[in-house]
């Protein structure tokens, strides 16, 4: 193998990576954008009762956070293979990948509170103050989770520019 074939397969891999990151990133953060921006909302007027609703989004959470964890594994490698050329946008690209996990981590447990007042039987909650609280907590969690997947892609998109130039 000459030293030509050697890069064009760091390269394959390099290309191969990279679009697995963005199919992945696109899934979740599309599919956090769309929830939280038409998917809550609409759910929640055209069903009569909102716990129907909530009976929706909350499956829908649970595909997205399955997501949010594999982007992030993706995010943490992208961070690594740009660490290597520029620690500045490899820290910067790592800190957010860790923030969109560690919300992620605190989605599952404030997801837990909100099931744990929750009576699916008789679609009732069975106690508001604790509902209210979880689920501010998890709006908060699902932001700074958007926020930070946000802040990733211009970064990306820089650090793969200043990569593919050297």
């Amino acid at each position: 193998m000459t030293g030509n074939a050697g890069m064009d397969g760091m390269r394959l891999g390099t290309v191969a990576g990279r679009s697995l990151l963005l199919l992945s990133f696109s899934l979740f953060w599309g599919g956090l954008t769309s929830y939280t921006g038409f998917v809550v909302r609409i759910s929640h007027d055209v069903l009569n009762d909102p716990m129907d609703g909530g009976m929706i989004t909350q499956r829908v959470t649970e595909v997205l956070q399955m997501l949010g964890a594999i982007t992030v594994v993706l995010m943490l490698w992208n961070a690594f293979m740009v660490s290597r050329s520029s620690k500045r946008f490899g820290a910067a690209l790592a800190t957010c990948a860790l923030v969109v996990g560690c919300a992620i981590v605190g989605l599952e447990i404030a997801h837990g509170h909100l099931d744990a007042v929750i009576n699916v039987d008789t679609a009732e909650i069975t106690n508001r103050e604790v509902f209210t609280i979880s689920h501010r907590r998890y709006n908060q969690l699902t932001t700074i989770e958007w926020l930070a997947s946000l802040a990733y892609l211009p970064i990306t998109v820089a650090a793969w520019r200043q990569m593919d130039e050297n």
